[in-house]
């Protein structure tokens, strides 16, 4: 049976060109686990979660999402990477949300939230509309379907596009800073969304600049520098009494 919401990365490595940007990234995330990623510019954060989405493959190392291997087959020779419409059907299972919110500004909220169901997944439409209106509702937004995302704040519309992550019935939520383009009023709006799909019991991996949603919200805390992961553990420890000294230079900066 699948282990759903679960994630497991040994040894990722990651270059572009002659520049490694993951160096042997060890990672456990539990299913309705809250994992938060923080760090410095270009250590790595960004890349790590577009692995774990398939946006970018890694080039070595095992990494297994919702307990099978992701975007490559395992056999006794070697690994082989799968079909272009397996990769497709194992992404459905993972939802991501970006720092910009990458609405089709030619769509309603309603119709951006539908289109993954129908088109990917051939959902009716009907029943893709009452679920779109449900997701809106749930992000507090009920009553805005009918908007275009011009007609919308930037709360508003990354709330939107939480949403349309969620309408393909994702095992895993990824994050990647996802209030950076916010205006500081409109940040705890979508926080609170976030919060709210945490108490769910919702798998979350989270890169974000927000300590305290970090402290409050994540069950543990992931600190990378240069590619590598630097320290790992429970959130509140880690900030409260980091035990490396990278980590400790860069919150003393931050919090």
């Amino acid at each position: 049976m699948r282990a759903d919401g679960t994630i497991y990365a040994r040894s990722i490595r990651k270059a572009f060109g002659s520049k490694p940007v993951l160096k042997d990234i060890d990672v456990d995330i539990a299913s309705g686990e809250v994992c938060c990623i923080i760090g410095p510019s270009g250590s790595g954060k960004s890349t790590l979660l577009r692995c774990l989405n398939g946006l970018e493959t890694v080039d070595s190392g095992v990494l297994k999402v919702n307990g099978e291997h992701f975007g490559y087959d395992e056999t006794p020779a070697a690994y082989h990477a799968v079909s272009r419409k397996r990769l497709a059907e194992q992404r459905t299972r993972i939802g991501m949300v970006f720092q910009q919110f990458n609405l089709f500004p030619n769509m309603t909220a309603q119709e951006n939230i539908m289109a993954g169901p129908v088109l990917v997944k051939g959902a009716d439409k009907r029943q893709a509309a009452t679920q779109a209106q449900e997701l809106l509702a749930s992000v507090g937004l009920r009553g805005f379907g009918d908007c275009y995302p011009a007609q919308l704040s930037g709360g508003q519309q990354q709330r939107v596009a939480i949403a349309r992550s969620l309408a393909m019935d994702p095992q895993i939520m990824l994050f990647d800073e996802p209030t950076s383009a916010l205006d500081p009023e409109k940040v705890g709006e979508v926080l609170a969304v976030m919060q709210d799909l945490a108490r769910k019991g919702m798998t979350m991996v989270v890169v974000t600049h927000e300590m305290n949603f970090a402290r409050e919200v994540s069950d543990s805390l992931l600190f990378m520098d240069d590619g590598c992961v630097v320290e790992r553990g429970d959130a509140r420890e880690v900030l409260g009494n980091p035990q490396e000294g990278r980590t400790q230079a860069f919150l003393e900066k931050v919090l």
